[in-house]
């Protein structure tokens, strides 16, 4: 097969007797056709139209959105997750592209008979480690691989972002998402042949203070995707997204509300105080605020005024 591929002066070649041969008809008097080039890469044929690509961008949107809600819940922290990139490439150019070592876990993805993968990155891992057991989230400065009861923690953010990949491609195919073997060198990660296209959605997860902002990678063989690929464009299915809400997706809901987790906090008033003020203050002293005791308190939610209150005591 290696034989047949063309090289690029062959193909220049052919290219070049096309075009004489069109030059050559319009000469002939048969009229010379107006000729748009297009590029083609004969290694990497698209498979996925423009509107496929935005089909398949909102549907990570949603992703991003409730993997945001289901581990802020879990790590007790104002995270946010966001999809940065989605495409097609070979598996070989997208394992290449991985530092040694990367988390990767292997899936099966039930009743599909393809398998996928899912990595993230080593400082993110070790950042989300230090979060778990208490600590404010620093990675460590000299990377390795993890323990196994470090994989097993990573494990639990792993399958959050799993299930809510299962449910946003539900309306397109149903699967389960388990995980079967788990490596940290990329090259022993060859489960999908080199030449295979995969379709790869990179999620970035970041958080204020010491949370080490990284990515989150899926990669899924296109074979895997054959059967549902015709129905992204569809915009029927989308159109019925604005239906009614289901009792499954109302109790989904009031499970992300209830699990999330938002900031709270009272300011009864303002001051200005020298650093020489603050360093003496006593019990007993007295600050003046810039609101009267008839004044409104205003209570913030995530660091957004959302109510007013009188205080009290109970």
């Amino acid at each position: 097969m290696a034989d047949e591929i063309l090289s690029a002066e062959e193909l220049d070649a052919l290219l070049s007797t096309v075009e004489e041969t069109g030059g050559g008809q319009g000469r002939s008097g048969r009229g010379k056709r107006d000729q748009r080039v297009l590029e083609y890469d004969f290694v990497r044929p698209n498979k996925l139209s423009a509107e496929q690509l935005r089909s398949l961008q909102r549907l990570h949107e949603t992703i991003a959105q409730n993997t945001t809600a289901s581990l802020a819940a879990y790590l007790r922290l104002n995270l946010e997750v966001n999809i940065v990139s989605l495409g097609e490439l070979t598996f070989e150019v997208f394992r290449n592209s991985l530092p040694n070592p990367t988390v990767i876990n292997v899936l099966t993805l039930k009743p599909l008979s393809e398998r996928a993968l899912v990595t993230m990155d080593m400082k993110l891992a070790f950042s989300l480690l230090d979060r778990m057991l208490g600590g404010p989230g620093k990675p460590l400065d000299r990377m390795r691989a993890l323990t196994v009861i470090e994989q097993s923690l990573v494990d639990n953010v792993v399958r959050r972002f799993l299930d809510q990949l299962a449910l946003g491609w539900r309306d397109l195919v149903h699967f389960e998402p388990v995980i079967e073997s788990r490596a940290m060198d990329p090259q022993l990660g060859q489960v999908i042949p080199g030449s295979e296209m995969v379709l790869v959605a990179t999620f970035a997860i970041s958080a204020p203070g010491d949370i080490e902002p990284g990515e989150i990678c899926l990669c899924v063989p296109f074979i895997a995707l054959a059967g549902i690929l015709p129905r992204l464009a569809n915009p029927v299915r989308f159109a019925a997204l604005h239906s009614d809400q289901t009792p499954a997706q109302a109790t989904h809901l009031k499970r992300v509300v209830n699990d999330s987790s938002l900031n709270l906090r009272t300011q009864l008033g303002a001051t200005t105080l020298t650093l020489d003020e603050i360093m003496n203050l006593q019990v007993g002293d007295v600050m003046v605020l810039d609101e009267r005791t008839t004044s409104l308190a205003k209570g913030f939610i995530a660091d957004q005024l959302r109510v007013l209150g009188r205080p009290g005591k109970l």
